[in-house]
């Protein structure tokens, strides 16, 4: 399976993501680090398609999907951190829609961040770009809540 494995926030702009504890693009870089390898020794092939250059945040996303589409991936995964009130904390998995191809595999991820010791907030659906724009099953995982202690 080729999975298109995208770095949210990691464009060569000034887009950091949410702050916290720690800088959600810092925090999703090293989640991609350890997770390519992993991804690979299990047998997958693994494409980065986050852009080396960009000139806005709107062409970075499109140029993540397009790198995607264009490789004619299996699977989009995009790794994400949240942030809300420091109080706030688990891991969830978005979907464009209930009708998603992705939506079962995006419940194993959960299901398996939870066994971790996460709090479970589930499948959601919305709208992102980057689950709009892909031809192949995508999912973003908010693996935690940055600005927050308890996971």
């Amino acid at each position: 399976m080729l999975i298109a494995l995208d770095c949210g926030h990691n464009a060569p702009i000034a887009d950091t993501g949410t702050r916290g504890i720690g800088f959600e693009d810092e925090l999703a870089r090293q989640v991609v680090s350890q997770l390519k390898p992993k991804l690979e020794k299990a047998g997958h092939e693994v494409l980065l398609v986050a852009p080396k250059s960009s000139q806005s945040i709107t062409a970075s996303l499109r140029d993540r999907c397009e790198n995607a589409n264009d490789a004619g991936a299996d699977l989009f995964v995009s790794i994400h951190f949240n942030a809300f009130n420091k109080k706030a904390n688990g891991s969830e998995v978005f979907v464009f829609s209930p009708q998603s191809k992705a939506k079962e595999q995006a419940q194993d991820v959960v299901d398996n961040i939870v066994k971790l010791g996460f709090a479970n907030r589930g499948v959601k659906f919305k709208g992102f770009y980057v689950l709009k724009h892909t031809r192949m099953p995508a999912m973003l995982i908010e693996c935690c809540f940055c600005d927050s202690q308890k996971i």
